[in-house]
């Protein structure tokens, strides 16, 4: 699945085009690497997604079919780290 979509699809941004901004703004990296929208995600994959207030790491376990519910989005992606970003580091806005 492709990166922008897949972040959508897991409820990580509200839209695929805040995935596609993301990636175009070097703020996604799957496997400590920026990726363009378009790169495909495979299970056991790190992505590292940089918010406006905080930096997400996370492993993807499982590829989602369609739109996950929050609820169940745990069975797709584990949590590696999660930091918060100071203001004055802010890169991208959610």
């Amino acid at each position: 699945m492709r990166v922008d979509l897949l972040l959508k699809s897991l409820c990580l941004v509200k839209t695929r085009n805040q995935g596609k901004k993301g990636c175009d703004a070097g703020c996604v990296k799957l496997n400590s690497v920026a990726v363009r929208p378009s790169r495909e995600v495979r299970a056991g994959d790190i992505l590292e997604i940089r918010y406006s207030n905080r930096t997400l790491v996370i492993e993807i376990i499982d590829i989602p079919v369609g739109q996950v519910s929050r609820r169940d989005r745990e069975h797709y992606f584990r949590v590696v780290e999660e930091t918060r970003v100071r203001t004055e580091d802010r890169v991208w806005d959610e």
